[in-house]
Parts: structure tokens; sequence; C-alpha cells
């Protein structure tokens, strides 16, 4: 179920309410989704920090900007902060799935465009505010053709959840080996420390650290990151396109 969340800041001029109030208003009654409002200085540090945490995590796994830069602003200030503006979240099944304001390929979709699009849309399947690849398409992409990866790899599960974080995509080898995957658009500079800490999957799962494999599977990664992760012993597949010819 799609719902969308208004967060709502002091400097908000009344006419801007009225028509962001007005648009989600008419998405509700085409579409019939939901909507509730939250007035940012109600919130409590503990409670922003989690919603800064939210937009960051949005951030990385749909490839979008959502730090101010000279561009112009957005949700988290330069500061690593919220920003002094509106923000919409949209959520499904109570999870964040993409926030506005943000940017894409410098491309900025804010609050009102998206929502005049929505409102358009004869359903809300048919809206995509970019055409770029996110990390769900990549999940969705090595789960349905394991063998992408590796020959005879087997599908276990996404999201497992371990003591060292969120693990995007798991699966199991011909040796039985369990190899775990973080994806990323383009690998950057954490992902090393993000990776390792999934070796405590195999604590939970009673899998022995032998049976355990780490690997990246992403767009783009630089050169140097591919052999800082090489050295750490994590194994890196990048997405690529194949040129085929047909047997002669």
């Amino acid at each position: 179920m799609i719902t969308y969340r208004l967060y709502m800041t002091a400097g908000m001029k009344d006419e801007d309410a009225g028509f962001y109030h007005t648009l989600l208003d008419a998405i509700k009654e085409k579409h019939g989704i939901g909507y509730g409002c939250v007035d940012i200085t109600t919130l409590n540090d503990a409670e922003k920090e989690q919603l800064v945490e939210d937009l960051r995590i949005i951030s990385r796994k749909n490839g979008i900007g959502v730090v101010s830069k000279g561009s112009g602003v957005l949700p988290i200030s330069r500061r690593k902060k919220l920003g002094k503006i509106c923000i919409l979240l949209k959520l499904e099944n109570g999870q964040v799935t993409n926030v506005y304001p943000h940017e894409i390929n410098k491309k900025r979709i804010d609050i009102a465009s998206h929502l005049k699009r929505a409102l358009k849309a004869s359903s809300m399947n048919e809206i995509m505010d970019h055409s770029s690849i996110s990390e769900q398409d990549i999940a969705r992409m090595i789960s349905t053709f394991p063998e992408l990866i590796e020959e005879g790899l087997e599908f276990v599960d996404t999201e497992v959840e371990t003591e060292g974080g969120k693990i995007d995509a798991v699966f199991k080898s011909m040796k039985d080996e369990h190899l775990l995957i973080e994806i990323e658009i383009e690998a950057r500079d954490n992902a090393i420390g993000q990776v390792q800490r999934f070796v405590t999957y195999s604590e939970k799962y009673n899998i022995p650290r032998e049976k355990i494999r780490l690997g990246i599977v992403c767009a783009r990664i630089a050169d140097s990151r591919l052999k800082a992760c090489i050295g750490a012993g994590i194994e890196v597949y990048v997405l690529g396109l194949e040129k085929k010819n047909p047997d002669a």
C-alpha cells in the first residue's frame, strides 16, 4: 500500500501548504492513496536523526541526491542536518521508497512536479521520476538470474537482517558456500566496512566462516576501490552489457 508523508517547516508559505494539500487530497480521491502531515519542529533530536538516516538510505538505494549543493536546496543541508524546506516521503507498506525534492542526473524533481504527475497518471504504477537503474532493480535482476554472478548459483533471500547490518542478497553456490552481497549503484569507500560486518551471518545461521563469501554487485567501481575490495577478500561483480552474435 502506497502512502505519502509531508514534513512541513515553520517557514512554509500558506499558499504552498494549501497547494500541496490540494494535490494530495486529489490524489487520495483518484488513487485511494492516503497521506499524513508532520511539523518538523515537533520532532525531537532522535527523530530528526532517524529521518536524516532514512533519507540517506533511500538516496543510496535509488541513486538520487538529497544533500544540498550549489544547484539548489535539498532535504539534507551541507552540514548533514535536516534542511529548512518541506519534505515529501513516498512509502510502500510503511517503508520509504522515495523522497522529494531530490536530484537525479542533474535534474531536480520537486514535490509539486511529482504530485502533479501522480494526479495525471491513470495509475500509480505509471509514475516514474527517472529512468536510471536503482539498487532494487539490481536486486530483482540478480535474484531472478543468479547465473549473472556465477554459474550454478542459487538465490536464497534478500534483505537478510544480521547484527552487522542488512544483507542485500544471499546466494548459495554449488560448493555449499553462502555468498553475501551488498548492492550499490557505484561502490563507495564505506562499502568494504559494510560488507565485512556481514560475517555475523555465520554466527546467526550457524554457517562455518570458511563457507562464507563476501561480495559487492555494482554498476560502477573506481580502480582504487576495486583493489581495496580484492585486498580485503571481497568479491566484486560489475554489471555490464555483452554484445551477442548468433553461433556460426
